[in-house]
């Protein structure tokens, strides 16, 4: 199941998780975000993408990615190599983006963030990129374990290494956001992904989102409601609450917001 509509809440569940998803239109005037989720009796993948480049670029990218990996999924499943399905796939949905074309013919230059996570059992694996985010809640812990692919991270790693003093690193910050891989890019050489999977507990909550969710509320604030709602239909409504709230006080335009929940049984 994908959907990329303006508002939209769905739950679903198997053996081994529950599942919520929502998306938010904000104040844009087109849904460029994009989720769908496939759900076997005891294993389930979902993929969250933000797309960029228009109303028909962002759009058609983070729809086509969505849909590329869970056909792929459908008819690939049950797949012996989980890493290598989502890493094959990566692939497959970043070459199928950077060669999406207009109707006169001309490339659409679009481009789409991802986040897949395929859980099978008690064992998660992950393939990210771009800046839409994957964390963990684990016994009061939140952890986020995707890497965002932007400038900020280039440049943090330059000023933990000493190769850059404090005034350049303030001064390159105004261009932190700047994405460093997406699909759609080309050649795609950085990809955040597991070779070894991560295992789950009981009662452990992942949380996917796009950039509308945690630019407006802090992993303070997600991890705090995360903990106060054991539901987690709830938990992504308090969320969007937030959200709304953050923006209205600070008279920010709100982008397309996209989030899911995931517990383990």
């Amino acid at each position: 199941m994908q959907f990329h509509r303006d508002n939209q809440h769905f739950s679903d569940e198997n053996a081994k998780t529950e599942l919520a998803m929502l998306t938010v239109l904000g104040d844009r005037e087109d849904q460029q975000d994009s989720i769908g989720c496939e759900l076997k009796p005891e294993e389930g993948l979902l993929v969250l993408c933000d797309g960029m480049g228009g109303y028909s670029g962002g759009k058609l990218a983070s729809s086509l990615a969505v849909d590329s990996f869970l056909t792929a999924y459908t008819r690939d499943y049950p797949c012996d190599d989980h890493a290598a399905f989502l890493e094959r796939e990566t692939q497959r949905a970043n070459s199928r983006v950077a060669s999406l074309k207009g109707r006169d013919g001309k490339p659409l230059n679009a481009g789409s963030t991802l986040v897949a996570l395929l859980i099978s059992g008690d064992q998660l694996y992950w393939s990210s990129v771009g800046d839409s985010r994957a964390y963990l809640l684990r016994d009061g812990e939140f952890v986020q374990f995707t890497l965002d692919h932007t400038y900020l991270t280039v440049l943090n790693e330059k000023r933990n290494a000493g190769l850059i003093g404090e005034k350049e690193y303030a001064r390159e910050q105004a261009r932190g956001e700047t994405l460093i891989s997406f699909l759609g890019i080309g050649q795609l050489d950085l990809v955040d992904y597991n070779d070894r999977p991560l295992l789950l507990k009981k009662d452990d909550r992942v949380i996917v989102m796009s950039d509308g969710l945690y630019k407006l509320v802090s992993d303070e604030e997600l991890c705090r409601v995360m903990n106060n709602f054991s539901n987690i239909s709830e938990a992504l409504q308090a969320l969007e609450i937030k959200a709304q709230k953050k923006a209205k006080a600070e008279k920010t335009e709100r982008d397309n917001m996209t989030a899911a929940i995931i517990r383990v049984k």
